[in-house]
Formats: C-alpha cells, sequence, structure tokens
C-alpha cells in the first residue's frame, strides 16, 4: 500500500492523478478532510494526521509500504518533514520517496534548500530504503507570465543572468507515480533522481522568447530590481517568511550560485521527452 502526502498540492496532486490513472489504489495523509474531499470522491482512502503529532503519522502509515514526502516550501518544513522520517522509521516503513531540489547543494545559504538537505540527511541516516525526486525550476512558475507579457511586452524577474533548466509539475507527478509502481522497485532504491523538461538550459532572455512565441507579440526580459520584485509576489504568498525564502532561492540563481542543469533522467527513465515550455505555456492560451 501507498501513502502519499501533500496531496492537495500541485506535486502531491498530480502523483495522485497519474497513480488514479493507472488505476493504483493508495492511502492519503491529510489535515483536512473536507479540503480532500474530492479525492474521496475517486476512491482514495482518506487519513486525517497531524504531522506534528507523531501518534497520528504512525496510524496514517500502518500497513504502508512505501511513502511518498512532500511538504510545502515553509517555515516548519525541515521540523515536519524530519518528525515524519522519525515517525516513518519508528513505524518500520520499508521505503520512502522524499520530493527535494536539485538547488540543494552543499554551501546554499537559502531556506528553501537547506530544509531539504536536513531532510535528505534525515532519510538517509534512518536506515530506511530511499528514493529523492529532485524536479528542477518548475514551469508553472510562468503561469500568470502570459497576462503580464502580453499587457507589458516585458517578463520582469530579478534573475540577472542566472540559468534554469525547466520541469513541468505534471511531469514530476507521473514520474514519482512511475517510482512508486514500478515493478522492479529495488532499482529505485538509493537514487537521486533530478529531472527536467526536454528544454536546453535557458537564461531568461530565452523564456522571454518563447513567451513572446506563444503569444506571438515580441517580449524582452526585464532584470528587474529584487527588492521590488520581492514587495510584488509577497501578497501571493503565506507569509513573509516564504516570499524572503523565495527571493533567497531565486538570488542564488541570478548570482550563478545554482545554474540550471539539464538532464536526460525522465526520459530514461519514463521512455518519452516530457513537455516543454513551449507546449506547456500553449496549453494555457
Amino acid at each position: 500500500m501507498i501513502l502519499l502526502t501533500g496531496i492537495t498540492g500541485n506535486i502531491g496532486g498530480a502523483t495522485a492523478r497519474a497513480l488514479l490513472a493507472k488505476g493504483v489504489k493508495f492511502r492519503a495523509l491529510v489535515r483536512d478532510a473536507a479540503k480532500a474531499a474530492t479525492w474521496a470522491e475517486q476512491g482514495v482512502e482518506l487519513v486525517r494526521a497531524d504531522l506534528e503529532d507523531a501518534a497520528s503519522v504512525k496510524r496514517a502509515l500502518a500497513g504502508i509500504d512505501c511513502a511518498l514526502l512532500v511538504l510545502p516550501n515553509g517555515e516548519f518544513q525541515e521540523r515536519l518533514e524530519v518528525g515524519f522520517v522519525r515517525a516513518a522509521k519508528e513505524s518500520g516503513l520499508p521505503w520512502i520517496i522524499k520530493l527535494s531540489s536539485p538547488e540543494a547543494i552543499r554551501g546554499t545559504q537559502s531556506p528553501i534548500p537547506l530544509a531539504h538537505i536536513a531532510a535528505e540527511d534525515a532519510i538517509i541516516g534512518s536506515g530506511m530504503k530511499w528514493t529523492f525526486v529532485r524536479p528542477s525550476f518548475y514551469m508553472q512558475n510562468f503561469r500568470g507570465s502570459l497576462k503580464t507579457a502580453r499587457a507589458t511586452g516585458k517578463l520582469s524577474m530579478p534573475m540577472g543572468q542566472g540559468t534554469v533548466a525547466l520541469t513541468d509539475n505534471q511531469d514530476a507527478g507521473a514520474f514519482i507515480a512511475h517510482v512508486l509502481t514500478d515493478p522492479n522497485a529495488a532499482r529505485h532504491h538509493g537514487q537521486c533522481y533530478d529531472i527536467t523538461g526536454p528544454d536546453p538550459v535557458m537564461n531568461f532572455h530565452d523564456i522571454a522568447k518563447v513567451i513572446g512565441d506563444v503569444i506571438g507579440q515580441p517580449v524582452t526580459y526585464d532584470d528587474c530590481d529584487a527588492k521590488a520584485f520581492q514587495e510584488a509576489i509577497r501578497p501571493f504568498h503565506r507569509n513573509q517568511w516564504h516570499s524572503d525564502a523565495v527571493a533567497r532561492l531565486f538570488a542564488e540563481i541570478a548570482d550563478g550560485r545554482t545554474p540550471g542543469h539539464k538532464t536526460d533522467t525522465f526520459q530514461k527513465i519514463m521512455g518519452r521527452p516530457g513537455r516543454s515550455l513551449h507546449e506547456y505555456l500553449q496549453s494555457l492560451v
């Protein structure tokens, strides 16, 4: 039996849809059953648990062979993920898959990658079998860019000459579902999968050009003021900690400390290319 966390979020939800499409039954740990009611209507077994409460997490893990750990980036992410790992170990969970990030590299000063590193270290030290899936910069970060580009002719982000490799979060969910259901599960044990889509590594001038191609008008990249951008995005984040953390992460991209790195891992494992940025943006038009 599989346990998913984060089912009401982007990657957890994408994984759940991919599992349902395969006809796979699974359990989902949720904090708010009402928020996840549509999943129950599709036959998903919901178990209410609070990640702050180890006993409730252990109840959710009863009879589970593999769990997917997906938490939204947040101020308490590290504590909650490490707590889940501890409860999983004490429950005798055989295998844990964690959604992580390719920015989770030693030397980073950004809070989001640091939380991933701490959880990865806890998992490796737990003695459980493990797999890390680390999708690169999500295409969904540009979901609102088409409207803005039409109005201003610009892609305004404080990314300097930084580069990214892009991943569609639906592809990330499909990849995780494949790993979860592979009959040869052992080949994924101890693997750290950095996955990207088929596009080459791009700077933000390149991305602006793709946006322009999709909307049929010229779009230029505006390397805007980082502080002003941070204030502009603050209302779209859960709290000040989150907007500050995203700004720190973007700063490490902008100054080249975490450059984009394209891999062919997705295609090798899935046997097909992922979705390109142009294809993703075209789907929004």
